[in-house]
């Protein structure tokens, strides 16, 4: 039957009166509420009661400074959020669903939102519903309503019948009449009840909470030990109270959750260059955790386009039509079979399926392997038509099926001897990298087509072998080199023949044994220990279903691997959102993308290993910002223990250590979490899942450097503050010793493998290098500003004064340096482990 669909002018007038084809959603959060929210959070809380307790002293710089303080923080996260927000939700929208539509008589794609009542669609296997409709032709089709009924269970559905938003095509394919859109659909009447939750919490966010939680019961323990200390020594209990809670700010590192949220929005839109759309920020994070990679073959190893490389036919004229009208044209695959058509002399590709109607389909399908169809002609005439050769006869119909050749031959009634010999030149072809295709027909009567099913199926006429050749990426070979350098193991999961699996992979420099190879039907009779015993020896599995993809996965997890997989159809969706990370092509099923956690824009093997490179340059860089935080707050709390229990006078005060925490570490601790990737990332093996954040080399390096800046803090401010019983010059001194360690340090947090002279990216990063030279210019001036000088409670310094403190500093840096390759000495390994 033919359509013409809607105009243009009727769409725009139909979109003005129902409104575009969405569900509601929740509102945006507002800016102002983004901005309100971020005064709720113990951090302000804390500083709060500093600069209440400040203005009990009457110390009104101080609180003047502490408020400003407070309100500069909130502004910074506030851009934060927003900024993060806005990317977040633009990376969203660029997952849009669409459907296949009819359009000013052209059928198109468009996006879902965009549907009106009156518009006609394209649905097959796999598709979610793009609104309330009703069927205007049906083939072998049938729908999965749970979302909206709660059954498992598919209906099938005839012409006639409503199909309903939302639901998915769980067989068949069907032309759709749109009858309701958005909030008049059946499923937007109970929009409350399936409307987009809030993402829960990542991986990666939960283990930043624990964190949290350590440095919370650190602050109580040690500001509560320092507090109980200095009233029990016979200080005042307000000036305790106030050094307790200046330990409290010296310990939080304030911006991190905003810097770690920026490193993993920017981490995917760098992997979104590189063709990889990230839909949950937790991928982001667990991408460098993988250890396995579960990859198809075709498209992804291979280029995807198909040609038609060898033929066996033993009835030309019968394969060449069940190569036109088995075919939906929706893969590599059938463009291959209708290119290889068009080339045919004398056979009409185009005009046989114009004339010929399709009255019933079995859809492909990985469990059956198969495709199979039922044409009819009850309108060509051969006068009106006699240039076109080789037409179905008038009134008669045809089943005509195309898939895995041992399956259609099954199906056949050959000989055994002819089956063996035929079977044999399978072999050989898969031997050559061949992907092989099984063809076969019969005529059928209209009666029996109702009985056909994909159990049961009449017996066929063979028609013969298509041998098509899919060359593999040039650039794959290397990229596996890399993976497998990387500690990543890949297996290759495909429903190809062996053979021909085994031969592109040795195109690509992969040899494989026998034992390294295992088939579907093998898989099958293997318990779930006994699988798991052969597991790791096994790189080729051949000819599985989807269920057994979802056993692949599931063994794999069960021995403690972090699995990425790959996949498209309906079928896949549940290996997918087993797996820790699934990847789908932009051409998979809807299903298949809802389950997926990576979507590659582009189908290519070299994707999935950029992305899972991005993702352990953003776990590093996770790092060495806690890293860089951790430092500089361990110094200011050792610096402020350690004057109370030596009975000195406080070396810093309130606002000074708000000074550096705010401006002299927070322009620092965004840049370093945009470091390059170091060459080693991916010589290393992954990253273990529940590793910490911190590992046993970053807690030495904490301690040597922490230790050393405050010992060099408090020295300075013995000598040349009681000593020369200049307090304020000490208290000077020891703040710029505190303040350029806090500045400088940041080399050596750029690299926990090696000195940073010897960091290959030195140069790299600009702004690292921008941002340290006017941090320092800008520490310089403040002690010459008279309201800094004030505010800060500092002092003029020499020349002299800025000579010793450089050197200090840099002397600590290096030492600090040197101090690396220490980790790997036998003492101290059996001290960490």
């Amino acid at each position: 039957m033919k359509y013409n669909g809607l105009s243009s002018q009727e769409v725009q007038e139909l979109q003005f009166k129902y409104g575009l084809n969405v569900l509601p959603t929740d509102k945006s959060v507002s800016v102002i509420k983004i901005f309100l929210s971020q005064f709720l959070n113990p951090l302000v809380y804390i500083i709060s009661l500093v600069g209440i307790i400040s203005l009990l002293f009457r110390e009104y710089n101080e609180v003047i400074f502490i408020f400003l303080v407070v309100i500069l923080n909130s502004i910074f996260g506030f851009f934060q959020e927003y900024k993060t927000q806005k990317t977040l939700v633009a990376l969203r929208e660029m997952v849009k669903p669409k459907t296949r539509a009819l359009r000013n008589g052209k059928q198109q794609e468009i996006e879902v939102k965009e549907l009106v009542p009156g518009d006609i669609v394209f649905t097959a296997n796999g598709d979610k519903i793009p609104a309330d409709g009703i069927i205007l032709e049906d083939v072998s089709f049938s729908v999965n309503e749970a979302i909206l009924t709660g059954e498992s269970e598919s209906v099938a559905k005839k012409k006639g019948d409503e199909v309903f938003m939302g639901t998915i095509v769980a067989w068949g394919r069907a032309v759709v009449r749109v009858a309701k859109t958005g909030l008049a659909t059946k499923i937007g009447e109970i929009a409350q009840v399936i409307r987009e939750t809030v993402q829960p919490p990542t991986t990666l966010q939960l283990r930043l909470a624990r964190f949290a939680r350590v440095l919370i019961y650190i602050v109580v323990l040690v500001c509560t030990f320092v507090f109980l200390m200095g009233v029990f020594l016979g200080q005042d209990f307000w000036q305790m109270l106030r050094v307790a809670t200046i330990l409290a700010v010296a310990i939080i590192p304030e911006a991190l959750l905003a810097v770690v949220t920026l490193i993993l929005v920017i981490g995917m839109q760098k992997i979104l260059k590189k063709k990889a759309l990230i839909r949950r920020i937790l991928t982001v994070e667990t991408l460098g955790s993988v250890t396995t990679i579960c990859t198809d073959k075709t498209g992804t190893l291979t280029e995807g386009k198909m040609k038609v490389e060898r033929v066996d036919l033993d009835n030309n004229e019968d394969s060449l039509r069940t190569m036109c009208l088995c075919n939906n044209l929706s893969d590599s695959l059938e463009i291959a079979l209708w290119e290889y058509l068009e080339k045919q002399k004398g056979f009409d590709a185009q005009k046989l399926a114009e004339k010929s109607e399709r009255v019933f389909e079995i859809p492909f399908n990985s469990d059956y392997k198969f495709m199979a169809t039922v044409n009819c002609v009850t309108s060509w005439s051969p006068v009106e038509d006699k240039n076109v050769l080789h037409m179905i006869e008038q009134d008669k119909c045809f089943l005509f099926v195309k898939g895995a050749p041992e399956i259609i031959l099954a199906m056949t009634d050959l000989s055994v001897a002819k089956q063996k010999l035929i079977l044999g030149k399978i072999e050989e072809w898969g031997n050559r990298g061949l992907k092989v295709l099984g063809l076969a027909s019969q005529e059928i009567s209209n009666d029996s087509i109702k009985e056909i099913n994909s159990k049961e199926m009449p017996i066929l006429k063979w028609n013969g072998l298509i041998g098509l050749w899919d060359p593999p990426r040039q650039e794959t070979k290397e990229v596996l080199a890399i993976a497998q350098k990387a500690g990543i193991k890949i297996k290759v999961v495909t429903g190809d023949y062996r053979q021909t699996a085994q031969k592109i992979m040795d195109f690509l420099g992969i040899k494989i044994a026998s034992e390294n190879i295992l088939e579907g039907y093998e898989l099958e009779r293997l318990s779930d220990i006994e699988l798991k015993n052969k597991m790791a020896n096994i790189y080729l599995f051949t000819r599985v279903t989807p269920q057994q993809k979802l056993r692949i996965v599931t063994t794999l997890q069960d021995m403690g691997e972090i699995v990425a997989m790959t996949g498209d159809g309906v079928n896949d969706a549940p290996a997918l959102k087993k797996s820790n990370i699934g990847i789908v092509v932009s051409e998979a099923s809807e299903v298949a993308k809802e389950s997926a956690d990576l979507i590659m824009l582009e189908t290519n093997f070299k994707t999935i290993i950029f992305a899972i490179e991005e993702g352990r340059v953003i776990f590093e860089n996770i790092k060495k910002v806690i890293f860089l935080m951790l430092s500089n707050s361990f110094v200011e709390i050792i610096v402020i223990a350690g004057s109370i229990i030596l009975g000195w006078p406080l070396p810093l005060t309130i606002v000074q250590i708000l000074w550096i925490n705010l401006i002299d570490d927070g322009p620092g601790d965004i840049i370093l979490g945009f470091e390059p990737k170091e060459k080693e990332i991916m010589k290393e093996g992954p990253k273990k899942i529940n590793e910490p954040i911190l590992g046993k080399t970053q807690i030495f390096l904490i301690f040597i450097a922490s230790s050393l800046f405050s010992i060099a803090a408090l020295f300075v401010f013995w000598y040349y503050g009681l000593k020369q019983n200049n307090l304020e010059l000490g208290r000077t001194m020891a703040f710029m010793v505190v303040a350029f360690g806090s500045i400088l340090y940041i080399f050596a947090c750029r690299t926990f493998r090696k000195p940073f002279w010897r960091y290959e990216h030195f140069w790299s990063n600009k702004w690292l290098f921008i941002t340290v030279m006017l941090s320092l210019v800008f520490q310089i001036i403040i002690t010459y500003v008279p309201y800094t000088q004030n505010l800060l409670r500092l002092v003029p310094l020499n020349f002299y004064h800025w000579i010793v403190i450089m050197s200090i500093v840099i002397t600590i840096v290096l030492l600090i340096e040197m101090a690396k390759p220490i980790k790997n000495y036998k003492l101290l390994k059996k001290v960490f482990d």
